[in-house]
């Protein structure tokens, strides 16, 4: 069966621009000439389009409404999201139920704003991505919406949550970077939604790995870049510059690898090699990540597949088969490349 990505490809536009188009989103609709487009494409390839009303909305009362709510800097195009929406939406459509809604953070950051989300569209589920505001859960619960969490990472939440295991990944990662010989292995990342650095899931599978080796973990060679990719640039740039080479980290586990590409450019403009000066590991592996000079190795996460098993969650959920609140955790699985492997790299 054909996919969202598969119409985006096709037409040229994003995956969230074909989710507008086909879930007649009307706060931000997409202009009628790409939407005849994405719906020419969709019928040509396969992709069903679901029955709507004159007033747009699924005309079958077994379908059930569900809003997808992203931070605004991930809304479009981002390497990761855009395929765990793409999963969400395909498996939504397999399910025989319309697109998801998908909104801004900022586009329901108070209660009117979320009242008017679920009045207008009749949402009965919304899947939270990527963020954690306590309040705006408490009021979409006072709404008895169903709140799904994808892709969260503290493990105080008090919302189901579909997700990979991000402790054992960053565990197996720095493991990588131990077995190849690395002992000096520092660590670029962001906080987790308590904005301590100490509660995100993948700096506590770093810490794992490091105190299970008996390594030291010099809180110099440890950026917090609050998930800001012209900071890690930046932060690992001065670092480098502001010491000699003996005291520089050997390793490097990026907690992204939007993270973990720029760190790669500051390395290189110290004219340092990678991975014989410093080796790098991200998390993701996102399309981009084979593609850097060298290939960046990186924690493969199921991005898709998370996206799909959130769809399948959440139908499940409204349909009262979770009395408890689970966290369903897929496997990753490492990808060694030629940024953490000198073997590779002489190859």
């Amino acid at each position: 069966m054909a996919k969202l990505k598969d119409i985006a490809e096709r037409v040229g536009v994003s995956i969230s621009t074909v989710s507008r188009a086909i879930s007649n989103d009307t706060s931000r609709p997409v202009n009628e000439e790409t939407k005849r487009k994405i719906r020419e494409a969709a019928q040509e390839l396969g992709y069903p389009l679901q029955e709507e009303t004159v007033s747009g909305r699924p005309g079958h009362a077994s379908h059930k409404r569900i809003a997808c709510v992203v931070p605004q800097q991930l809304i479009e195009n981002h390497p990761y999201f855009s395929e765990v929406l793409a999963g969400f939406h395909d498996r939504m459509n397999e399910l025989g139920h319309p697109p998801a809604i998908v909104r801004t953070l900022d586009e329901v950051s108070d209660a009117e704003q979320i009242r008017n989300l679920i009045k207008e569209n009749g949402i009965e589920g919304v899947v939270i991505i990527s963020w954690y505001d306590q309040s705006l859960i408490e009021q979409l619960e006072k709404e008895s919406v169903a709140v799904l969490g994808v892709s969260l990472n503290d493990e105080r939440l008090t919302v189901p949550v579909v997700d990979c295991d991000r402790i054992f990944s960053a565990r197996t990662a720095v493991r990588h970077l131990i077995e190849q010989g690395h002992r000096r292995i520092g660590f670029i990342g962001g906080p987790a939604y308590s904005r301590k650095m100490d509660n995100d899931e993948r700096y506590i599978g770093y810490k794992f790995a490091m105190m299970e080796a008996g390594l030291s973990m010099p809180e110099d060679l440890i950026i917090n870049t609050n998930w800001t990719v012209d900071l890690s640039y930046s932060m690992l740039t001065e670092l480098l510059t502001g010491r000699p080479k003996s005291e520089w980290p050997t390793a490097i586990f990026c907690a992204s690898d939007m993270l973990a590409i720029p760190a790669m450019r500051a390395v290189v403009e110290q004219k340092a090699r990678i991975p014989q000066d410093i080796a790098f590991v991200g998390m993701d592996d996102i399309s981009f990540a084979q593609y850097t000079n060298p290939p960046l190795t990186s924690v493969h996460v199921p991005k898709y597949e998370i996206g799909k098993a959130a769809a399948q969650f959440m139908m499940d959920y409204l349909d009262g088969d979770y009395p408890a609140l689970p966290k369903i955790l897929l496997p990753c699985r490492l990808v060694v490349r030629e940024s953490s492997d000198y073997v590779r790299q002489q190859a």
